[in-house]
């Protein structure tokens, strides 16, 4: 009983993901089970959202009669507790994004203060000194870390230098896997500025899209957040952890938008702060980058503006975007309110606002990025080792109720 409840399970979660697929979208991340429960799901037709709501219910009600561990079961059925909410989204129901956000997510629906965002704008003035607006300053700065390499071959030996190195730090502080590694693609003619996708076997593939500049600024949050110590990181240890060490089938299948999100987006926004502080993270960006590529920093106080990007970053900032325009506010609000605290350019808002604006569950994700980070920031915190505290995050099933 025990393998068909848990093959329903992942098939379950692959059904869902052929309803997102429809709309050019996906919900499982990264699946890495057997290739005949994919195969299975591909041929059939695609199930209604009252067959797969029958079917989610029948699993939560068959979960209780399984020799699992409580911690376990309460995993799956927040987990699964989710995947109906969605579906229930999906039929039409009326629900609020209050509602949407605690159902699927496992985290308390809120406002983040704006004393959070002053304060990495602070770091900001700080970190841009001079007369004038501080967004045209700000538009300067980003200006000068665009970075065309005049040859894909230097772009790739570069970026694997970074990821080397980040890599290496990683390892000081992770229980790396020794053969984990990463498969770097520069590819041209693609929507995305680049992509991680993890495929299983402790390998992760990346792809840098070459029609697109580099910005040394968002460079080293960028690699830290998806791979080292950050998402790659996380799906290596859950893989070796979860289903090679106790057999957890469940983890074959990889999701977005649920309770075990918000952790690895709140792993992958720390991931930064756990192998730099803001004064080590200058001296090496100075040293490998800007004077590497002969960048001018001393009209600027780095270490200021990192510290303002671990504040006020886009994804940071954007819970509270959700809240104003599922309130009804108008547009241009929103867009200054962002603009504001971030100093991102007319283009970057009008992305966030696109995004956020195409689909109710667009807004719950984005819940996940200061939700997760402060759930994980706070667990950290409160543990006497905090380095073991992280891997035990990396490594297990958590969900936000759990550890907050």
């Amino acid at each position: 009983m025990r393998k068909t409840w848990l093959e329903n399970y992942v098939l379950l979660m692959l059904r869902v993901d052929r309803i997102f697929k429809e709309d050019d979208d996906f919900y499982v991340d990264a699946y890495i089970g057997p290739d005949e429960l994919k195969e299975l799901v591909k041929k059939e037709a695609i199930k209604s959202e009252n067959e797969l709501i029958k079917n989610t219910e029948d699993l939560i009600s068959k979960l209780n009669t399984l020799d699992f561990s409580v911690k376990r079961k309460e995993y799956l059925q927040k987990q699964l507790t989710a995947v109906k909410t969605i579906l229930q989204i999906f039929k039409g129901e009326e629900l609020t994004l209050k509602k949407q956000v605690e159902s699927i997510l496992d985290i308390e629906y809120g406002w983040v203060e704006e004393e959070h965002f002053e304060k990495g704008l602070e770091f900001f003035k700080q970190g841009l000194p001079g007369k004038g607006d501080l967004i045209d300053r700000y538009g300067i700065w980003m200006q000068r870390n665009m970075y065309s390499f005049e040859r894909s071959k230097e772009k790739y030996d570069y970026l694997k230098f970074i990821i080397n190195e980040m890599q290496v730090r990683t390892d000081k502080i992770m229980d790396l896997p020794d053969n984990e590694d990463i498969n770097l693609e520069i590819v041209t003619d693609k929507r995305y500025g680049a992509s991680t996708r993890y495929l299983g076997n402790l390998i992760s593939l990346v792809e840098i899209n070459d029609d697109i500049p580099f910005n040394f600024y968002q460079l080293l949050p960028l690699i830290t957040h998806e791979l080292y110590p950050g998402h790659h990181t996380e799906f290596c240890l859950k893989e070796n952890h979860l289903i090679k060490e106790k057999g957890y089938f469940e983890n074959n299948v990889f999701l977005l938008t649920s309770p075990q999100l918000v952790i690895s987006e709140g792993l992958g926004e720390v991931g930064f702060d756990m192998i730099f502080t803001p004064q080590k993270a200058a001296d090496w960006m100075n040293k490998n980058i800007y004077k590497k590529f002969e960048i001018k920093t001393n009209d600027i106080d780095l270490n200021s503006l990192i510290k303002a990007s671990r504040y006020n970053s886009l994804d940071q900032v954007s819970s509270n975007a959700a809240i104003m325009l599922d309130e009804g506010r108008d547009e241009k609000e929103v867009k200054n309110y962002i603009q504001k605290y971030t100093l991102q350019p007319e283009y970057m808002l009008d992305h966030v606002i696109k995004n956020l604006k195409s689909s109710s569950l667009k807004r719950v994700y984005a819940f996940t990025y200061y939700h997760g980070k402060k759930i994980v920031q706070n667990y950290l915190e409160q543990s006497e080792d905090k380095l073991l505290a992280l891997n035990y995050l990396m490594k297990n099933q958590i969900y936000p109720s759990l550890i907050k």
